[in-house]
């Protein structure tokens, strides 16, 4: 069972299996038994009893308080020892990976009780019913963190034997947390202490290794790889391997296939035949890395971090907590990567799946002078109005080249390099001749002139073709690669004033909280001569039947190559014009389309130019759209 701010588990009148039909009290009923604690909401039930949300009084810190139903030892007399073995388990393990343990006791009712700590968050089991399988970078940190937490245990002669999706919490500050040693076996000179309930194995049947299901052999630490064998490929591809499975790598494009190595020894049948420690696990995921992810270890106050793409989103509703972002270092002083960005491949946070084979030719150093120049002082906040637009301000230089050509600059306020141009024809063509089934040349039905040269923006491109281009290019590469936010599109747009944030924003909300300034600084219109690439009276000429801009002129009748206008203060591109492009949020809390910014070729009204208008489409619709275009951002440090 999670205990997580999101569990999945549903709050139900009745259990099968509880004594009587056995009811939990509601927050108010025991909040009577526990005065010591504020009960403030009931999580969710099921098989081990009862999860409730709640405040320590006495410390005013959040707790999650498990409880057991009265009268189950006349069904088991072991039920209420495993409950306390699962107190006296995770009560001797501090690691900032596993979940604490605060206290343990019984109500006057005889209901055990357990006060954890809890997990602002939610779990990978939910993770994967939102998003199918997970990024492979997203399962390589999430099983990273799950080893150390367990080496830890291990040493200490404590085995889990429950680890599954459900019981590993991944907190909206990207701590992973190992949880629910209910089942957890404790070694003493060799002797084995572990609960069982009528001689059957304990666990979750997916996740349980053979020998559990052998009788008379004592399970060890071993079992708990075997389970984190399954949880990773499930990660990895969305299904359990159940039979005579097909290797990751046959079922998900462009995945490293040491991944099919690191799976099949751990699923081995003979536990002889596994990894022999946890250790030697991770030591393999790290072999992936050209720099592996970050460890956790019982030293540290604070878990090692899940990057900020592969943290799970707050819901609607949930109290809102800005990103910590930081702002460039000064000159000769390296990003401290080791809390915010630690699942990293050469420079990149959380690249787990890379295939390191063909690293960048061109790596350099980020010249964080330049980003200097654009950068506020200490202690002032940075927005996108820190200059006015059209400043002598210098304007930054690139300050890295990856293996494609594409040129990358930091964005004040954040932790990305973006490319400072458009992804191009070139670019794309690249991935598909890397790619089956990706189309290099994305056609649309208007018959446009559009010229498919390589430094031409690519267009009429599908979100999730875009998100693709971006998974193959951080595999190529060893760095992480993705579509900017929407908040990180907005800070890079730098001409205009910044956009106010509040709790609960979506780009559906922002795109009608008009900004009037446009990006080139000002309300005139129409757009100061040759800024950028719009619907023209050259548009006019190649589509007669559509509105054009009357008094402006940029010579492009469709995309122009790019780089073809003035950059920004921040050494920016066409970022009003050319194609329109995606970023990552969803349009609004329905999740249903994706959000798009800055115009394109045909932009022709004043609403489409104003840096606060957003558009949306479905993420999978068919090609259609013929503005639309993509950027990329690195995340972090490039050496």
């Amino acid at each position: 069972m999670s205990y997580s701010s999101s569990s999945s588990e549903t709050p139900r009148s009745s259990s099968a299996g509880a004594p009587g039909g056995w009811v939990p009290p509601t927050p108010e009923e025991l909040q009577e038994m526990l005065p010591q604690y504020e009960i403030t909401a009931l999580l969710g039930r099921g098989g081990m009893g009862a999860v409730y949300r709640g405040v320590q009084v006495t410390l005013d810190r959040p707790v999650a308080i498990k409880i057991l139903p009265p009268g189950l030892d006349e069904a088991d007399a072991t039920y209420s020892e495993r409950f306390r073995n699962e107190a006296l388990a995770m009560a001797k393990l501090n690691h900032p990976g596993i979940v604490g343990v605060y206290d343990f006791g019984s109500t006057s009712n005889g209901m055990l009780y357990i006060v954890m700590q809890f997990v602002d968050g939610t779990d990978v089991a939910q993770m994967m019913a939102q998003q199918g399988r997970l990024p492979a970078a997203h399962a390589m940190a999430i099983t990273a963190h799950v080893c150390d937490a367990l080496k830890y245990a291990h040493e200490r002669g404590i085995v889990h034997r429950d680890i599954k999706p459900a019981n590993i919490m991944v907190g909206y500050d990207g701590v992973v947390k190992v949880a629910d040693f209910g089942l957890a076996k404790m070694d003493k000179g060799g002797q084995s202490t572990g609960m069982t309930q009528s001689g059957l194995a304990m666990g979750t049947m997916h996740y349980i290794a053979p020998e559990a299901l052998t009788l008379g052999v004592l399970v060890d630490h071993r079992a708990d790889i075997y389970a984190i064998g399954v949880m990773l490929y499930q990660m990895l591809t969305g299904v359990l391997p159940q039979g005579m499975f097909e290797l990751p790598s046959q079922q998900v494009p462009w995945l490293d296939p040491r991944y099919d190595a690191i799976i099949s020894r751990a699923l081995r049948n003979d536990r002889d035949l596994r990894y022999q420690t946890v250790v030697e696990l991770r030591c393999d995921l790290d072999a992936i890395l050209t720099q592996p992810v970050a460890r956790a270890d019982a030293k540290g106050s604070q878990g090692a971090a899940l990057s900020t793409q592969a943290r799970p989103q707050r819901p609607e509703g949930q109290p809102y907590h800005p990103p910590q972002w930081q702002t460039p270092p000064p000159p000769g002083r390296e990003l401290n990567l080791g809390f915010w960005l630690p699942v990293v491949g050469v420079a990149a946070a959380l690249v787990g799946f890379v295939v390191w084979s063909e690293k960048s030719k061109s790596s350099v150093s980020p010249k964080v002078e330049a980003a200097a120049a654009v950068a506020p002082a200490a202690g002032e906040a940075v927005t996108a109005a820190t200059a006015p637009a059209g400043s002598d301000a210098p304007v930054p230089k690139p300050v890295f080249t990856n293996s494609l050509g594409m040129q990358f600059i930091p964005v004040p306020g954040t932790q990305v390099l973006m490319c400072i141009h458009e992804t191009r024809n070139q670019d794309y063509r690249a991935y598909a001749a890397a790619v089956k089934g990706v189309n290099p040349t994305p056609a649309y039905s208007d018959k446009s002139p559009v010229d498919q040269a390589g430094d031409h923006p690519v267009r009429n491109v599908k979100y999730k073709d875009a998100a693709g281009f971006c998974e193959w290019l951080s595999q190529k590469e060893g760095r992480t690669y993705r579509l900017p936010t929407d908040e990180e599109w907005s800070l890079a747009l730098a001409s205009v004033p910044a956009e106010r944030r509040v709790a609960g924003d979506t780009p559906e909300k922002l795109s009608n909280r008009p900004i009037k300034d446009f990006p080139w600084g000002s309300s005139q219109w129409p757009p100061p001569a040759g800024f950028g690439n719009y619907g023209d009276t050259a548009y006019k000429e190649a589509f007669p039947n559509y509105p054009f801009i009357e008094g402006y002129t940029d010579g492009f009748p469709t995309t122009a190559p790019v780089m073809s206008f003035p950059p920004n203060r921040l050494g920016l591109y066409d970022m009003s014009g050319n194609v329109s492009e995606w970023v990552q949020d969803w349009w609004n809390a329905q999740q249903k389309e994706r959000t798009f910014r800055g115009g394109g070729y045909g932009s022709r009204e004043a609403r489409d130019l104003m840096p606060s208008t957003r558009g949306r489409l479905l993420p999978d619709v068919g090609y259609g759209n013929a503005n639309h275009g993509f950027r990329c951002v690195v995340e972090g440090e490039v050496k």
